[in-house]
C-alpha cells in the first residue's frame, strides 16, 4: 500500500510557494489588509494564507504581505 500521494501537475502548481505568494499579494491588494503565507505539514495544502493578525508564535510564517 502506497503511503506517499502523487500530486498531478495541477495540483503541484495549485500548492506551490508562488502561487501561495500571488493570492496573498491580491488579498493584500483587494482589501488593504497584511495576509501572511505560512507553511503546514499537509502535503496537500503546504502552504496558507491567512491575516496576518491571526498568525500566532507557533506558525511557521514564510512571507507577510502589507499594503502601503
Amino acid at each position: 500500500m502506497q503511503t506517499d500521494i502523487i500530486l498531478d501537475r495541477r495540483r503541484r502548481q495549485l500548492c506551490s510557494r508562488n502561487n501561495a505568494d500571488r493570492l496573498a499579494q491580491q488579498m493584500c491588494e483587494e482589501t488593504a489588509l497584511p495576509f501572511a503565507v505560512v507553511r503546514t505539514t499537509c502535503r496537500l495544502q503546504p502552504y496558507r494564507v491567512v491575516r496576518a493578525a491571526e498568525t500566532t508564535a507557533q506558525d511557521a510564517v514564510e512571507l507577510e504581505v502589507v499594503a502601503l
